[in-house]
């Protein structure tokens, strides 16, 4: 294989030139390993000294109870708020109160569902409340347009379709086949 010099090579650059006259490579003036090893050795006791098994003990407990309670507040009837909609929303009042209306039905229901299938729709209801966030979002930005003002009655057609399989067939969703 052949190279094409480029540009100014080592026999015309006096920088280079003087640089090639280097040794490739130089031995340590002494073994520094004994040094490094010795820091490293003062870090991992001083790091030991402050990080004692009673501290991750309580850590433990910690991180345990803040498991708990992020779990028991998802867990504790997440799926009974309506998803809310915003100021900017094209729904009326006649909307709304139909969903309402709909929703004590769903709520009587909601606790009858086997827990995998209450799990299901709580998870939906959640994507639906996401998706109407983040289309009040853009609402907020530009409440004229259409395609936003579709994508929310879509989003709440979606969550009256959600309540009203759930109380029209609450029954066949929490028999387990």
């Amino acid at each position: 294989m052949t190279t094409i010099p480029f540009g100014r090579g080592p026999q015309k650059d006096p920088l280079l030139a003087q640089a090639s006259n280097l040794p490739q490579e130089i031995a340590p003036p002494r073994d520094l390993w004994p040094a490094i090893a010795a820091r490293l050795s003062e870090q991992s006791r001083a790091a030991s000294r402050r990080f004692t098994w009673p501290m991750a003990l309580a850590a433990g407990f910690l991180v345990a109870a803040v498991s708990a309670l992020l779990t028991w507040g998802l867990v504790r009837d997440p799926g009974m708020v309506p998803v809310n909609y915003g100021p900017n929303s094209a729904l009326g009042a006649v909307q709304l109160k139909a969903r309402d209306d709909l929703l004590v039905q769903f709520r009587q229901q909601l606790d009858e569902l086997a827990p995998e299938t209450r799990e299901a729709v709580v998870k939906n209801l959640a994507i639906i409340q996401r998706a109407a966030d983040e289309i009040g979002a853009a609402l907020a930005q530009d409440p004229a347009s259409s395609l936003l003002n579709g994508l929310l009655l879509s989003t709440y057609q979606q969550e009256l379709q959600i309540y009203s399989t759930v109380v029209t067939s609450g029954d066949a969703l929490t028999r387990r086949t």
